[in-house]
């Protein structure tokens, strides 16, 4: 089980509302390891905490000096039982909305390997640490409406597919977007008013070898209306059944949770959309149709760019749903 910022927002407001019986108030968070639950937890400042269980011979090593965040051991004991903790706590109030998704973070490296929870913790905090420490540059308009474009189909495949979050493989460096066997979709998106223009990054991104299959997915959003690409993450993670690897894929391409409320500020609307099945004849550039010693050996990086109104790609246009084509041998 996995838990998002509001349930967790929900267990601290209850934590804290409890009678204090030791130095924390806590709530279980709905996620097991093999020394006991995660707590969030309440101390009697008012401090949030997050509280994973850990042996009593297992070593800390604590981490005392941050100005945001602290990592110490803590111990709970009340009539029944004794169990000491790593406890995550927030020192600077005024970074609770980052506080929680670290949290959330922590709460699903933790159910993804409940043998490993000290190890899955620490491996969270790095990476919001470099996170807070600007290693990470905010997507550009363009990077964001991609991955609209691409999270909108992940959507629509997981709707009738929980486990289909192993089927977008673009973040993993794959020369398509999505891919399910040997079928492939690529997927282009633009804010422009105007023209069916797509640029084609690599003489692999349109290239197919049968008998798989390979459909683009064009779309055209109109950016003012419509929805946000946080609110499509939220989506996505509220349909897989795998949340941290589709965590692990958002970091990949760029999206982190610090810029949530930037992101949020901008909405896309679709406009219009098309898919093409690419294959001979289909305006592209691949390796096969290279002669000679122009074979791509110390050559690239190739990028063109493809007229979607062209005859020839009109030609191969198709009214496949690019979800269904991916999941019709289900």
């Amino acid at each position: 089980m996995t838990i998002d910022g509001e349930q967790l927002e929900r267990l601290w407001t209850a934590a804290a509302g409890q009678p204090v019986v030791s130095a924390f108030r806590t709530a279980e968070v709905g996620v097991d390891t093999a020394q006991g639950p995660v707590l969030a937890g309440v101390d009697a400042e008012g401090h949030r905490h997050l509280l994973v269980p850990i042996a009593a011979r297992h070593t800390l090593r604590e981490e005392l000096e941050g100005k945001a965040v602290l990592l110490r051991r803590r111990a709970l004991e009340d009539e029944r039982r004794y169990q000491e903790y790593a406890s995550l706590e927030l020192v600077d109030q005024r970074l609770d909305v980052l506080f929680t998704t670290l949290c959330v973070e922590v709460s699903d490296r933790v159910a993804a390997e409940p043998d490993r929870a000290i190890a899955a913790l620490r491996e969270a905090l790095r990476d919001w640490k470099a996170l807070l420490a600007g290693n990470h540059e905010v997507l550009g308009p363009s990077a964001l409406a991609g991955l609209f474009g691409e999270l909108r189909l992940l959507r629509e495949l997981l709707v009738r597919d929980p486990g289909a979050v192993t089927f977008w493989t673009g973040p993993t460096g794959s020369a398509q977007d999505f891919h399910r066997g040997l079928d492939a979709v690529e997927v282009k998106t633009t804010t422009s008013p105007e023209g069916n223009t797509v640029i084609v990054h690599g003489a692999d991104q349109l290239d197919v070898t049968p008998p798989g299959r390979l459909v683009l997915h064009w779309s055209r959003l109109q950016v003012g209306e419509g929805v946000s690409v946080p609110e499509l993450v939220e989506a996505t993670l509220d349909l897989t059944d795998d949340s941290a690897r589709l965590r692990g894929l958002l970091r990949k391409v760029g999206y982190h949770e610090v810029h949530r409320e930037l992101y949020a500020r901008q909405r896309f609307e679709v406009v219009e959309h098309r898919s093409y099945l690419v294959g001979p004849g289909f305006p592209r550039i691949v390796p096969a149709g290279l002669s000679g010693d122009a074979v791509l050996g110390g050559v690239g990086p190739i990028e063109y760019a493809v007229d979607l109104g062209a005859a020839e790609a009109e030609a191969r246009r198709t009214n496949l749903d690019p979800a269904l084509f991916l999941l019709e041998h289900a």
